[in-house]
């Protein structure tokens, strides 16, 4: 069952406990721009989810306003693989029994701010593959950790979201190195004090990461853990936002492996000129700048055309 073009949905809760066979449900939005609109005016029809639909591998529920808390029958659906929450706003909590999806391949709960923490037991989802939204928040009502991550052996994409007033323990990121598979990390903060959450800490990210994306960083200079000889198998690097002024403690020689590098927003970082760029990063096939310093860029090498990046 898909919702094509449905922006107010009132569905009786018989409609679905009727489809003893239903594999994929999305009532959610499919469209990423938020301008689609879904609400619902009673979220009762979920009650009974879990007890009907065995056979339910796919639920979204994207985008769609006014689902306070998912029903405890939600971690009855022994057969789910892909649980979509993503901007579901009023959204305040993840089921406390999550650890009953044993079959979660990728769970989606960024974009959901009103939720404060990941319940205990996000990390015995052994088949996770990934995971965005990870709400690092403060250390009440026994929240799962990042370190608990290290569980997770087939986890290929990571998101976190750095909230305010979050509580990190000085090993927290550490663990990270231990999760062999990870391929894709994204790091955003939601502070504004450059002086705050800067994980200031020994290298920390896994060296065969391939992608890396930081959001609203809170510190001048690229911390220690950012350097190219921590990650030499990384190859698309984006930095949006945040108080990043300067690379000044990297060694001048030092050069990348990154092909393709985005940087947004950062109104306090003067990068140089093409030259410049190239010479920290000669492998560069896609460059973009906008809203930096200096001047906007948009360049690309041939062979990035071909690449289809």
């Amino acid at each position: 069952m898909f919702n094509v073009n449905q922006q107010y949905l009132s569905l009786q809760p018989h409609l679905l406990s009727n489809m003893k066979q239903l594999a994929v449900l999305q009532l959610g939005r499919w469209q990423h721009s938020p301008k689609y609109h879904i609400e619902v005016a009673d979220q009762k029809f979920l009650d009974d989810l879990g007890v009907h639909h065995k056979h339910l591998k796919f639920l979204s529920l994207r985008g769609i306003s006014r689902i306070t808390t998912l029903p405890n029958s939600i971690v009855e659906l022994v057969s789910l693989e892909i649980l979509d929450l993503r901007a579901c706003h009023n959204l305040e909590k993840l089921p406390e029994d999550i650890a009953s999806l044993k079959k979660l391949t990728h769970l989606d709960v960024s974009e959901c701010y009103l939720i404060e923490r990941m319940p205990k037991g996000t990390e015995k989802l052994s088949s996770l593959q990934v995971l965005k939204g990870f709400v690092i928040g403060t250390a009440r009502k026994n929240p799962c950790r990042i370190s608990d991550l290290r569980k997770l052996n087939k986890l290929r994409r990571l998101s976190i979201s750095i909230g305010r007033g979050a509580a990190i323990r000085d090993v927290e990121f550490a663990s990270l190195k231990e999760v062999a598979s990870l391929r894709s990390l994204t790091i955003s903060w939601g502070v504004t004090s450059p002086g705050q959450l800067s994980l200031e800490i020994n290298p920390f990210l896994p060296q065969q990461l391939e992608k890396l994306e930081l959001i609203g960083m809170p510190v001048k200079s690229t911390p220690k853990w950012l350097n190219p000889h921590e990650l030499k198998n990384m190859k698309k690097l984006y930095i949006i936002g945040g108080e990043l002024a300067s690379w000044d403690h990297q060694q001048q020689n030092e050069q990348w492996s990154v092909e393709i590098l985005r940087l947004k927003h950062l109104t306090k970082l003067s990068i140089g000129n093409e030259e410049d760029v190239l010479k920290k990063f000669p492998q560069l096939e896609y460059f973009e700048k906008i809203n930096c310093a200096d001047h906007d860029i948009l360049w690309y090498r041939s062979t990035a055309v071909e690449k289809g990046l």
